[in-house]
């Protein structure tokens, strides 16, 4: 593997040619390896689980230090996730911002792509929590079955649909900017660093993932949680998956394009002579 880091503009550079090859994958290599992804993102998720409600005492004295131990054990999913090549479908966003506004692929494209990719995450998420998390019994004794529980009622349940909504764009924004961190360093040590700290912000401030809470919320459910199957799907997918579409579109998609892509052309144009209307958007070449 390759040291040192790549500049921002290579990396953004790299992050759109990654878009662009998702929009041209197989769509059964797209959903196996988003179902890859959603096991390992959930792995982390039931070590989390397992520190952070096997100590309840903990919250009551310092409530900083449950948020701090979830912060730092989840986000190794997200690493392993990226070290061996699976997806997670709040990659998407970034990658299809940065090749639409490169006027690469067609609308089709995008949505299957984009739609596969999150049924993939869902049933990954689904067969972690029933095989690997509820019939296995690891969380089926309290403290760690009423801790669950108690977590998803207060993050899904007693929220407000446009607070989950607002802390999912914090995560898609965060994310995502872990991921473009991760493509910028080179070797491993690095990647798994770069990788880690934005989503351990995202994490211990309780700002929702989509696939993170695919599986926290099928789990708390598995467990006798009395969130119903239409409070999951309104309340935890689809506000989730918006906010973090939102958030890794807008604030690292289309960030990293215009800055490190398209104002930088602009200026190389420019000082060659061009002129500034001669830089290209893109095309589909």
């Amino acid at each position: 593997m390759s040291t040192g880091a790549l500049s921002p503009k290579k990396a953004a550079e790299k992050t759109l040619e990654t878009g662009v090859h998702h929009l041209e994958e197989d769509l059964q290599l797209t959903f196996l390896k988003n179902v890859y992804g959603a096991l390992l993102i959930s792995a982390g998720g039931l070590l989390s689980l397992t520190l952070v409600t096997g100590t309840p005492g903990l919250s009551e004295t310092n409530p900083g230090l449950p948020r701090i131990l979830q912060g730092i054990t989840f986000p190794v999913g997200l690493v392993l996730v990226y070290l061996v090549g699976a997806e997670l479908y709040t990659g998407y966003p970034m990658w299809f911002v940065m090749t639409a506004l490169e006027r690469k692929g067609s609308p089709f494209q995008y949505l299957r792509s984009g739609i596969v990719s999150w049924l993939g995450n869902l049933v990954g998420s689904l067969i972690f929590a029933g095989l690997f998390t509820y019939l296995t019994e690891i969380l089926s004794e309290d403290p760690f079955r009423s801790g669950t529980i108690s977590m998803i009622s207060e993050d899904i349940i007693e929220s407000q649909w446009h607070i989950i909504f607002l802390r999912s764009i914090l995560c898609g924004w965060l994310v995502t900017f872990s991921m473009m961190l991760g493509t910028q360093n080179q070797d491993g040590i690095s990647k798994a660093l770069a990788l880690h700290w934005p989503f351990f912000i995202s994490t211990a401030a309780k700002c929702p993932h989509t696939v993170e809470y695919m599986y926290l919320g099928s789990t708390a459910m598995f467990l006798g949680s009395p969130m119903s199957a239409g409070i999951f799907i309104w309340k935890c997918l689809i506000p989730i998956t918006l906010g973090n579409t939102v958030g890794g579109g807008l604030f690292t998609g289309a960030y990293s394009w215009w800055v490190h892509l398209y104002c930088d052309d602009k200026k190389a144009a420019h000082r060659d002579g061009n002129g500034w209307g001669s830089v290209r958007l893109g095309d589909d070449d």
